[in-house]
């Protein structure tokens, strides 16, 4: 196995062309084994069907439903996952050919962790002592990706298993994420970076009170307690290293939804449902049903005091995002981006959920849902 891995580090370095496609997926939880079978067999066929070109995939988390007491459930559901994705794994995609980690659906126990790197050994062991197999990095063709855990498990005292809590929503390691990005930026080998992780910093819709500013249930407005302000904090600073280090763009999952945006000009892309039960976004004004439809977090009134205090877009004109070129997409995709020199090619495929439901497409026809170009900076 180890060779293998070799192999591939000698084989990537020495490609020079910059010319090359990846993909992106997330969050195909479900009822099948913990999975959207139908839904993410779908999807994954397509992708090997018609982009045989795509070098290898990316898959940040909520693979599967997970479950707090019975860590050995997780695995089998995982297992599960693999299977479904047999078709990638059996096509000619750059081994180990999926790039994993953690979303907050596969840490619930504190043996997940540990099971997880079990059950996906071929990620890289270079990231922080304590994410080792969840937190890492790699260079391709010029290209830097770090794939970062947002969802971790606090051991306090390791002996007291009373000291233990799901520790998730944020990013703990930025000094080594600066260091990474740092020395990316400072080598003649690298070009671009693309940073990959299941918490967004922007939340779209479904997850504006638990994504990584992570302010937590019931805000209803003013100055933030020690805690939230600590989150927030963190949230910032770490937004802050991607537009210092020129990140091209960060892809999350988390929302069961397809939004693109850009921050201070890094985008955010959510690929946020493989199968997991849809959601809408975020509600704008006068979008205040009485009772909330299904996957609908909060009407526009509660929302409101999260929208101010993350400057969103709120009011008559708003759109109720961070950004005014926010585009977002209710339907099960993936996307597939080109690098090509200096421009990024990004196509997102799918499937359109079914009215009145959340976890059924209208259709298994998929189609291109969108499309859009970015042009690295100088």
């Amino acid at each position: 196995m180890l060779l293998r891995l070799l192999t591939f580090l000698v084989l990537t370095s020495a490609i020079t062309a910059q010319n090359f496609k990846f993909a992106v997926m997330s969050d195909s939880r479900g009822r099948y084994n913990g999975v959207n079978e139908p839904v993410l067999s779908a999807l994954t066929k397509d992708l090997v069907l018609k982009h045989t070109d795509v070098k290898f995939l990316f898959f940040p988390g909520d693979m599967v439903d997970g479950n707090k007491y019975v860590p050995e459930k997780t695995v089998k559901e995982l297992e599960y996952w693999k299977k479904v994705m047999e078709p990638v794994y059996k096509s000619n995609m750059l081994f180990p050919k999926i790039w994993v980690t953690v979303g907050n659906h596969e840490i619930q126990h504190r043996d997940d962790e540990k099971n997880f790197v079990k059950s996906f050994p071929n990620t890289f062991m270079n990231g922080p002592d304590d994410e080792k197999g969840t937190t890492y990095y790699f260079d391709h063709d010029k290209t830097r990706f770090v794939v970062l855990n947002t969802n971790r498990w606090y051991y306090g005292d390791p002996e007291d298993t009373t000291d233990d809590r799901r520790d998730w929503h944020y990013f703990k390691h930025l000094d080594w994420l600066e260091n990474v990005l740092k020395e990316a930026r400072e080598s003649e080998e690298i070009k671009h970076i693309f940073v990959i992780g299941h918490d967004m910093f922007f939340p779209t819709g479904g997850h504006l009170r638990d994504a990584l500013p992570f302010i937590g249930m019931n805000y209803t407005g003013g100055e933030l307690d020690s805690t939230r302000q600590w989150f927030f904090n963190q949230c910032q600073s770490m937004w802050s290293l991607l537009v210092k280090y020129n990140v091209v763009a960060y892809f999350a999952g988390h929302e069961h939804l397809y939004s693109r945006q850009t921050v201070d000009g890094v985008y955010q892309i959510i690929t946020g449902s493989a199968g997991a039960p849809i959601y809408y976004h975020n509600s704008k004004f006068g979008d205040n049903p009485e009772k909330k439809r299904p996957g609908q977090e909060l009407t526009y009134d509660e929302a409101l005091p999260y929208y101010k205090l993350l400057g969103y877009n709120y009011g008559p004109e708003g759109n109720a995002q961070k950004s005014n070129d926010f585009v977002g997409l209710r339907a099960f995709h993936y996307s597939v981006i080109e690098v090509t020199g200096d421009k990024f090619y990004v196509k997102t495929y799918g499937l359109p959920v079914k009215e009145g439901t959340q976890s059924e497409p209208e259709s298994f026809e998929i189609r291109l849902l969108d499309e859009f170009e970015i042009q690295a900076k100088k």
